[in-house]
């Protein structure tokens, strides 16, 4: 168990992440693989706190984020474990325990990594994270903020922003005089709009940029007679940076009451 630890940890950690699942029979079948039987393990929550005692010293540098939890019945002991593993910038790491070798998960296999793969990911940039979220700091006057909730600094920040009638974009960005935490670019074709940073915009770890986002106007009481303000107000975005894929959602807002 202490060498397959090390061996998930590894190739995880140095991958994609991944979750482990300690307690089924998995094989190639007539070129298929899969799960071919469950026998389960004998005292699945003790087994579950063995991993993680062993976790820590599993694989050097160790992989932060490790969760391991027993899948049992109520009142039962014989059950299964489910390992995650997140993908981890700290790499690459060595799993121990007798191996001392690194591994990587591609495909359906850990595989053990070359020299040149290795020498590669001691070079590996930390990533950032963007969350995307609102402020209400009115009644009908919401703020978008964006949290860098990464490890690693984000460059040339930008969000298209977007929503539906009677709210539009604020410009009166985030104080009333126009101040923005990320530039306003313009307006898109499909009535969108777009804050962005050059190349040389950073949000570092832990940091926010808010930008106005959106509202009903100086007199919203007129539109709130006429019945056509939702109780739920839906934002549309999408946020990237260089080097980041960009991510679309929409931002669910339930108005309060003025």
């Amino acid at each position: 168990m202490k060498r397959n630890l090390a061996v998930v940890l590894s190739g995880f950690g140095n991958g994609q992440g991944g979750i482990c699942i300690w307690g089924v029979d998995a094989r190639k079948i007539q070129g298929i693989d899969c799960i071919d039987s469950f026998p389960g393990i004998p005292n699945a929550r003790q087994q579950a706190t063995r991993l993680d005692e062993l976790t820590p010293t599993a694989v050097s540098p160790g992989v932060a984020g490790v969760v391991h939890r027993a899948i049992a019945k109520r009142g039962e002991t014989h059950g299964f474990i489910a390992t995650f593993v997140p993908a981890s910038d700290a790499g690459p790491h060595m799993a121990r325990y007798g191996e001392d070798r690194f591994y990587q998960r591609i495909g359906l296999s850990f595989s053990r990594m070359e020299q040149f793969q290795i020498a590669d990911m001691f070079g590996r940039r930390a990533r950032p994270v963007l969350e995307v979220g609102p402020v209400q700091i009115a009644p009908y006057e919401i703020l978008v903020q964006i949290v860098n909730s990464g490890r690693g600094a984000a460059r040339g920040l930008f969000i298209e922003l977007g929503v539906d009638g009677p709210f539009y974009r604020n410009g009166g960005g985030v104080d009333g005089n126009r101040n923005e935490g990320l530039p306003y670019v313009g307006r898109n074709i499909d009535g969108t709009w777009l804050h962005a940073g050059d190349a040389n915009t950073l949000l570092h770890p832990t940091m926010h940029a808010t930008v106005g986002g959106v509202w009903l106007g100086f007199e919203p009481a007129k539109l709130i007679s006429q019945g056509i303000v939702p109780k739920v107000l839906k934002i549309r975005y999408k946020v990237g940076a260089l080097d980041i894929a960009p991510r679309s959602g929409v931002l669910e807002v339930h108005l309060r009451e003025p």
